[in-house]
């Protein structure tokens, strides 16, 4: 290990105290346009400062994330042969992918399409039928429940972000018909110690690629933002609420208005990790520049537009080991 990293694992980050807000998104749906708009600004601020939030009040059962949570853990209890009769490769991108650093890895899955969809035909890329582990019962119902749910949570941070930007709280779903989303159940092996410089790092440093995530993390932790002002702060893991961040896309798509953050994760207990983030990410041949109404007169965008869905099939294929 480098001096450098070294340096980054002996390093303490800050507990939390109010640098990630946590805010609770009771009567948003459904509630008065007053309650709606003071928690979008909730979020607005939240978006444009660290990047980050927690989310409470959602209404997801927590039955749901247990069930969610023991099939991650069932998944990666098989042996490694096992785990690759679902391998994901290049020309198809879901199901399972060993990480490059050791770890046991991710299974992933996508929107799910009818086997006849004219998409799905022709091969278009990211548009294949997810892997299923047929030899684990449950485990796709299980799955697919939690996948639909997140869905559903991301339409209403998707009219927050907007009423927050004083756009029409519909301004994004035109891009949100057939989503390239990504639901992963990540699983991190404990490390054998928990001294600093020993620590392994289960994600390196870095900013989500797409346009936003939706994070349901276990109670072990590990999650850590590197505050602009504040240096590096723990994530900590609390009870029943999400961790929403903004990724590059998004930042680009609001002319920065919103930032993408820094962030990693160090597993700094004797105990194994799991974490359940819902990358929120537009349809495929979405064109996303920043938003006209965000770009101060006289002033040029931050960056031109892209073809979404060919930029995360770069990112997607650079990812594989």
């Amino acid at each position: 290990m480098s001096d450098a990293a070294e340096q980054v694992y002996e390093e303490a980050p800050r507990l939390n105290e109010n640098e990630i807000p946590v805010i609770d998104m009771t009567g948003f749906v459904g509630g008065s346009p007053a309650r709606r708009k003071a928690i979008a600004d909730e979020v607005a601020q939240a978006c444009s400062t660290v990047g980050f939030l927690y989310m409470a009040g959602h209404g997801l059962s927590p039955a749901l994330v247990d069930d969610t949570f023991a099939q991650t853990q069932r998944f990666f209890a098989q042996p490694e042969e096992e785990r690759r009769r679902t391998l994901a490769t290049a020309e198809w991108f879901r199901g399972y992918v060993p990480t490059k650093n050791g770890g046991l890895g991710t299974f992933r899955t996508m929107l799910e399409l009818p086997a006849d969809d004219p998409d799905v035909l022709r091969g278009k890329p990211m548009h294949a039928p997810n892997r299923w582990p047929d030899h684990l019962p449950g485990f796709r119902e299980v799955v697919t429940a939690y996948q639909d749910a997140m869905l559903e949570l991301s339409v209403h941070l998707r009219q927050m972000f907007a009423l927050g930007l004083d756009l029409p709280e519909d301004f994004f779903e035109p891009f949100y018909r057939r989503p390239l989303i990504q639901q992963s159940l990540l699983y991190y092996p404990a490390p054998a110690s928990v001294d600093p410089k020993d620590l392994k790092i289960g994600a390196g440093e870095h900013s989500d690629t797409g346009a936003f995530t939706i994070l349901m993390q276990d109670q072990v932790g590990g999650l850590e933002v590197k505050h602009r002002e504040k240096g590096w702060v723990q994530a900590t893991p609390i009870e029943g609420t999400f961790v929403v961040n903004i990724g590059d896309v998004m930042m680009n798509w609001t002319n920065g208005r919103y930032v993408s953050n820094l962030h990693r994760v160090v597993n700094r207990k004797k105990q194994d990790r799991m974490s359940l983030p819902h990358f929120a990410n537009a349809d495929y041949d979405s064109i996303i520049a920043p938003i006209p109404a965000l770009i101060e007169p006289g002033t040029d965008p931050i960056t031109g537009p892209i073809h979404f869905g060919r930029y995360m099939d770069d990112f997607y294929k650079a990812q594989l080991p």
